[in-house]
């Protein structure tokens, strides 16, 4: 779990995802996790027992539960310190023009500075830090003793985790498929393959063979079916489906190789709905 959580925070740290933000989220999963346990014949479910399994108090569950998916919302102390020093550079009059467009502001030394801003609204990080971060994010633009806000765009942009949102659906029939294994005395769904390779060069060579030969065995495997494959046109007229996942990744510990250069990690999900 640690490790899992690990892959997962790097994925989400870059992307404006706080500790508190997470805890909220997860927080509602376990309810809303024990609460299906819990749920009663009649559909009701039992909110002590719900407590009984989170650790919560009932007054959390309840307003969880009553919440649904929504989560309660983050207060600015509790935000990144990069955000709340965009949002007071937008606010603050000290810091934006009679427009209310953010000011020009010199990197330190005057009272209307950077360093002041994020003095006030940074917490204890130091305000070359947060100019750091918010230059690697495209956020500022240095100008000799100056430093200008170009866009909050790229904030609302890095929410946005499209790449996670391609392996979540991977992530998800994995947590499903061990779980059910647990209990099930059918084959085992998940088979896992390590391929050592030496070399960048041998490491081209097998990925290109990998990608070849899923190809080739997902094509042939739509041929032999036929007939037999029924795209459903909605999840509703849908009454079986049969999901076929292939993930191919490349794991190296040499920092220095430029994976998005090479296509080190090839991914390619194909879902085959068919009629049991």
């Amino acid at each position: 779990m640690r490790e899992l959580l690990r892959e997962l925070a790097l994925m989400l740290v870059p992307r404006g995802m706080t500790p508190k933000l997470f805890g909220e989220l997860s927080r509602c999963a376990f309810v809303h996790a024990a609460a299906r346990i819990s749920q009663r014949a009649n559909g009701r479910v039992n909110h002590s027992r719900v407590a009984a399994l989170t650790g919560l108090s009932r007054a959390d569950v309840k307003r969880i539960l009553l919440n649904g998916d929504a989560i309660s919302p983050i207060g600015r102390s509790e935000q990144m310190p990069i955000e709340r020093v965009l949002h007071a550079w937008r606010i603050d009059r000290r810091f934006s023009d009679s427009r209310g467009n953010p000011k020009r502001l010199r990197v330190s030394g005057t009272s209307t500075s950077f360093a002041v801003l994020a003095k006030l609204y940074g917490g204890d990080v130091p305000h070359r830090a947060i100019l750091d971060e918010l230059r690697r994010i495209g956020a500022v633009r240095r100008k000799g003793k100056d430093v200008l806000l170009t866009t909050a765009r790229v904030l609302r942009q890095r929410r946005r985790p499209a790449s996670l949102s391609l392996v979540i659906p991977a992530l998800i029939d994995g947590i499903r498929l061990a779980a059910a294994s647990e209990t099930s005395r059918e084959p085992p769904s998940i088979y896992r393959l390590t391929i050592p390779v030496q070399s960048d060069l041998k490491v081209a060579v097998v990925r290109e063979r990998c990608l070849s030969t899923v190809t080739t065995m997902l094509n042939g495997l739509e041929e032999s079916l036929g007939g037999q494959i029924i795209r459903a046109r909605s999840r509703r007229t849908q009454q079986h489906s049969f999901i076929l996942t292939v993930l191919l990744s490349q794991n190296g510990t040499d920092k220095s190789v430029n994976h998005r250069a090479q296509s080190a990690a090839i991914q390619r999900s194909l879902n085959r709905n068919t009629r049991r």
